[in-house]
């Protein structure tokens, strides 16, 4: 009975207890998958850091991509990803980006440009054991479309 309520208690603590936000350390890299004119599948490399003093899962979710304020479609984590305690951490993260109609020849024109506005929007889940919550993501960035050229990756 003891145990049990020291569980109780401990439950009741990290449950209360804010999470914080990963933190975007840096891209590593990018690998191209399967792409067709509704669907793209692609893995990116990102180093993060986990400030929590717990291993935080970020669930599975979809988020809205734009692009220079048009949208390009429907992104969606394909698994969930597990960021150790208090620790940066290199994670390939999968991903699959439903395309909105006309959105694969808009990306081809990006292609072309030196700087483009990357927007994301949505809630992300993350939870620790069976306790979850959602958090409201808002990432917006400029990069260069060179850095996503398939062709100039080293393997």
């Amino acid at each position: 009975m003891k145990i049990l309520s020291y569980f109780i208690i401990f439950i009741f603590v990290t449950s209360c207890a804010p999470f914080e936000l990963p933190e975007f350390i840096g891209y590593e890299g990018f690998k191209m998958g399967k792409m067709d004119a509704k669907q793209v599948s692609f893995s990116l490399s990102v180093k993060l850091k986990n400030p929590n003093s717990y291993t935080l899962k970020v669930k599975k979710t979809s988020l809205n991509l734009s692009v220079d304020d048009g949208k390009i479609g429907i992104l969606a984590l394909e698994k969930t990803i597990k960021l150790p305690r208090k620790k940066e951490t290199i994670v390939e993260i999968p991903m699959n980006l439903s395309l909105e109609k006309g959105a694969l020849m808009r990306m081809l024109t990006f292609s072309m440009q030196d700087s483009i506005r990357l927007n994301l929007e949505g809630d992300v889940r993350g939870g620790v054991l069976f306790f979850s919550k959602k958090f409201p993501l808002s990432f917006s960035k400029s990069i260069s479309p060179k850095v996503l050229n398939t062709f100039n990756q080293k393997d």
